[in-house]
């Protein structure tokens, strides 16, 4: 079982900016006017994060990766700088990881990766309004994390075409690294 110690200093940056990384990208990718989608978009940002690290069911490393992400919140407008080219931020993080990390850590950590992406795109809905369902909106986040495959393109409806492609960029490049 791989722990972040590890890796080198530059290989965990490269591991534990990816899930944050990927989900401004799929921000960025549908920008709608004013700062209310922004501000839901890294509120489900965070609110994932924070599920996965406190009861996440996976990879003990998946945990640690979005504890340790959590902790980086001064690195945050530094990482979101430069996500429009993310997939070789996405071959970076899993040659990385790959280094130290058994096969079922670098699926664990892509479902997150994928989940995080995923979550921002639910956050704002096709018709500017802030989404929930009727279990809320984190609702399923934990069992979603498991659920979710590099292949999945059964995305939630309220994610827009620009939002579900930029999901499919990271998992695309998540997958030919792996």
């Amino acid at each position: 079982m791989a722990q972040l110690s590890f890796f080198t200093e530059e290989d965990v940056e490269a591991i534990i900016s990816l899930p944050f990384r990927a989900g401004m990208f799929v921000s960025y990718a549908e920008d709608e006017e004013g700062e209310q989608d922004d501000v839901l978009e890294m509120k489900a940002l965070e609110e994932c994060l924070k599920e996965i690290a406190r009861v996440h069911n996976g990879e003990q490393l998946t945990k640690e990766i979005a504890a340790a992400i959590l902790n980086a919140k001064d690195k945050w407008s530094a990482w979101s700088q430069g996500v429009f080219n993310i997939e070789p931020l996405c071959e970076q993080a899993i040659v990385s990881l790959k280094t130290q990390a058994g096969k079922e850590e670098v699926k664990d950590y892509i479902k997150m990766t994928l989940e995080v992406a995923t979550s921002v795109a639910q956050a704002y809905g096709e018709f500017g309004e802030e989404q929930e369902d009727e279990k809320g909106f984190f609702g399923k986040i934990v069992a979603a994390v498991t659920s979710i495959s590099v292949d999945d393109s059964a995305h939630p409806m309220n994610v827009s075409a620009a939002e579900d492609s930029a999901i499919a960029t990271v998992a695309s490049a998540l997958k030919r690294a792996a």
